[in-house]
């Protein structure tokens, strides 16, 4: 009985005294819910048009709840009347996202190039942001960035806040480069004060 209770009073020590220092403390969580109250999202889908191509960039929700996985994606699409290949970088689609409320900017490394892919007429081509690839340098940030990073790498979504997105593809189609721009922003609640949705 005596070990048990040594050994629940052990358990109780360390999880208590622990607690994960990336994430954010609850007076954080005020603060950052206060600032978030400020911004109003503009839009979570936008299409850009290049002669035959489409290039659409979408957030699935305007706002996320806490731990929620963030749906986010750019397609391609040919417009014209016969299939062709284009050759582009692995990701297809780059996206530069940036957290408004500390500033913070993130975006996946390019892991291959020439990568060659079929486009049919107007089937979307997707690719849909993934968190693989995001790099930091303890020479080269700061301590409060690389927490947020390692908050965002260990999460299933985002940690809360505000976030701009621009997207880019580029691609070769046969005949010519082409690179298209796109921009949604969504936010990601606190979970605090009932603004989960």
């Amino acid at each position: 009985m005596r070990v048990f209770i040594s050994m629940f009073i052990l358990a109780l020590l360390l999880t208590g005294c622990g607690g994960d220092p990336n994430r954010i403390s609850q007076a954080e969580l005020v603060e950052i819910q206060e600032k978030l109250d400020e911004f109003e999202v503009k839009q979570t889908i936008d299409e850009q048009s290049e002669d035959d191509f489409v290039f659409r960039l979408v957030s699935e929700k305007e706002e996320y709840r806490p731990e929620e996985p963030v749906e986010l994606y750019g397609e391609i699409i040919h417009t014209g009347d016969e299939k062709i290949t284009i050759v582009h970088g692995s990701p297809a689609v780059m996206f530069r996202i940036e957290e408004q409320i500390r500033g913070h900017e993130f975006a996946p490394a390019i892991r291959e190039v020439a990568i060659y892919s079929p486009l049919m007429p107007n089937d979307p081509f997707r690719q849909e942001f993934m968190k693989q690839g995001i790099f930091y340098s303890e020479e080269l940030h700061s301590e409060e960035y690389i927490a947020f990073i390692e908050d965002l790498l260990e999460r299933d979504g985002f940690p809360p806040g505000y976030y701009t997105v621009k997207a880019t593809t580029a691609f070769y189609d046969g005949t010519m480069h082409r690179e298209i721009e796109a921009e949604v922003d969504f936010k990601v609640l606190t979970g605090t004060n009932g603004d989960s949705p």
